[in-house]
């Protein structure tokens, strides 16, 4: 009879910078999984509002790093250097991330841990976008990031936005270490998520859940809605020089952002603002 291998042991690593009033929803989420996580590891970054209060009266149910907020440090930095000392202490063999402002649904650790096996470096799933107090907006599930083969798919459509945002991400710790700490030498304002995500099918497979496993929390004051965050061109051509230097470095193949469609569309609407109002190409979407 075979001898069946032990579980894969589970780290949830959540960011956290003054996010108190969602903080308890984020953490319940976590614990109250259908799957239980082997750590919940909370890195706070300085907040200076209830957080820390809330999160030390967890006890021993978590992991709390209490950060010290570095002044002019971007966001984005800010972020990584969280999730960077969070890994640090964190010992799973499967890391999923967690913004403090998001939650888990139950069976999201559970049935991600079906897609794990093989050279599977990364998990995702969609997400429902929720607001401020918690009620539904609506979906994010695209076609588009539900892909097969994403290696293939990244060479083929010379692309590589075919992912969630961090609350959806789930990393194999082997590759997630190869990484961290990050470096912000350069491409500052490209953020963990895409760091990860846009490179990992070059180490591995990607595997995409159908199911919204996640609720990201749409906020008037939130990272993704400030400065380049919110102009698309800006944001891939960010994700494409960052997959081309890290070709280079590892020696893979780059991609070629003329030959991307929605690159193009994205940039004859700047060209041509009046002019470029609807599509005028269909970029293949779905599974390949």
């Amino acid at each position: 009879m075979p001898i069946s291998s032990p579980p894969k042991r589970i780290s949830v690593l959540i960011n956290n910078y003054n996010n108190g009033s969602w903080l308890r929803d984020c953490v319940d989420s976590v614990l109250g999984q259908t799957r239980a996580a082997d750590e919940v590891i909370v890195y706070d970054d300085g907040s200076t509002d209830e957080s820390i209060q809330l999160l030390r009266a967890y006890g021993s149910k978590i992991t709390l790093i209490e950060g010290r907020r570095v002044s002019g440090r971007s966001a984005i930095a800010s972020q990584a250097n969280a999730i960077g000392e969070a890994f640090a202490v964190s010992t799973g063999d499967h890391i999923h991330l967690l913004d403090g402002d998001d939650t888990y649904e139950s069976k999201r650790l559970e049935l991600y841990e079906e897609e794990w096996g093989g050279d599977t470096v990364m998990v995702q799933a969609p997400m429902r976008l929720i607001d401020e107090a918690g009620a539904d907006i609506r979906e994010n599930y695209a076609k588009s990031k539900q892909r097969r083969d994403y290696r293939r798919a990244t060479y083929l459509l010379n692309d590589v936005h075919f992912y969630y945002p961090t609350s959806a991400l789930a990393f194999r710790r082997d590759y997630m270490a190869r990484f961290i700490p990050f470096d912000f030498s350069s491409h500052q304002e490209l953020a963990v998520d895409a760091r990860l995500s846009v490179i990992a099918p070059m180490w591995g497979q990607v595997k995409a859940r159908e199911e919204t496993l996640s609720c990201w929390r749409q906020k008037a004051q939130s990272m993704v809605r400030s400065g380049t965050q919110l102009d698309p061109l800006a944001s891939t051509l960010r994700r494409h020089n960052f997959f081309n230097d890290m070709a280079r470095q590892h020696g893979f193949r780059p991609i070629y952002l003329p030959l991307n469609l929605v690159f193009l569309r994205q940039k004859a609407r700047r060209i041509f603002p009046n002019w470029v109002s609807a599509p005028f190409v269909r970029v293949p979407e779905g599974r390949d």
